[in-house]
């Protein structure tokens, strides 16, 4: 998303957008580099729900009144995938392992604290407990339950069309209010009582103290973005939803409502799962004495 909203941003503001990958810390290293730079619209940074959803943590490392978002650029469904090969066939045969199994299946999310870990925790409150394994590289997190790290993955189907495509992945549950069109026959976790998820988005954001008039230039410039037809297309090849944009006058209000929703998902959990684990601690539910 950030390369392709650089590319057309290049053209409207006429001076080249660059687009630098800093992974870990499920986004948090990202959000350190953008509050170390300066605030004078230089430095942007794509804010996913993946970082977004720490700030509903009651150890967050930083808040939302650190950064102005310019738009919400993208929206997403999630679902669990499995690989081709699993002798899983169904959410069915699944669900009832994590039963029978507690915390032995693992699942490739892109990090502690994110959406993706959030609806493990719910399915934990149902009985369903199954392991997390952060996996903040998105290639390494669609490698993993080929190798051996993880028996399956939460991820977007948009983002692992070419493995479905391929059939070398095949999604078990969707997670959303409903079944999604393109998986008409994958059954939906609100129908099964387990939440309709969060889904994934992507904001632009830049660092809060930046200068009124210069944010305006560049949410105008992601207004034009949003309705090319590259834009729209890349929107569709990605299977987020068609209204996906949510320009920048309105973008703090979706994101509250968004965490706020988060809130109120993490204070049914148990208290020690309200707090941030660091990523590569032992994640372990705490047992009754």
């Amino acid at each position: 998303m950030a390369r392709e909203s650089a590319k057309l941003l290049t053209g409207i503001l006429a001076a080249p957008v660059t687009v630098t990958n800093v992974p870990g810390a499920t986004g948090n290293t990202g959000m350190a580099k953008l509050m170390a730079a300066p605030n004078d619209c230089t430095t942007m940074a794509v804010l996913t729900a993946d970082t977004f959803s720490l700030l509903a943590y009651l150890n967050p490392g930083w808040k939302m009144a650190d950064v102005i978002p310019l738009a919400i650029m993208m929206k997403q469904p999630s679902a669990l995938f499995l690989p081709a090969n699993s002798h899983f066939k169904t959410w069915a045969d699944f669900e009832k392992e994590a039963r029978l199994h507690p915390d032995k299946l693992h699942v490739a999310i892109s990090g502690l604290g994110s959406p993706d870990y959030l609806m493990l925790q719910q399915l934990a409150i149902k009985g369903i407990r199954l392991a997390p394994v952060p996996l903040s590289n998105p290639e390494e997190r669609y490698r993993a339950p080929f190798n051996g790290q993880a028996d399956a993955l939460y991820d977007q189907p948009g983002d692992v069309q070419s493995l479905i495509d391929a059939k070398q992945l095949r999604p078990i549950i969707v997670f959303n209010a409903a079944r999604l069109a393109g998986f008409k026959d994958v059954p939906a976790s609100g129908e099964l009582g387990f939440g309709s998820g969060r889904n994934q988005f992507r904001a632009i954001v830049v660092r809060a103290g930046t200068d009124p008039a210069k944010v305006k230039v560049l949410s105008d410039a992601l207004d034009k973005v949003a309705v090319m037809p590259q834009y729209s297309s890349f929107l569709e090849q990605k299977a987020a939803f068609s209204n996906s944009y949510v320009p920048g006058k309105s973008a703090g209000a979706f994101m509250q409502g968004e965490l706020d929703a988060m809130k109120k998902i993490v204070e049914e959990l148990p208290f020690h799962a309200r707090y941030i684990l660091k990523e590569g601690e032992f994640e372990r539910y705490v047992e009754p004495f």
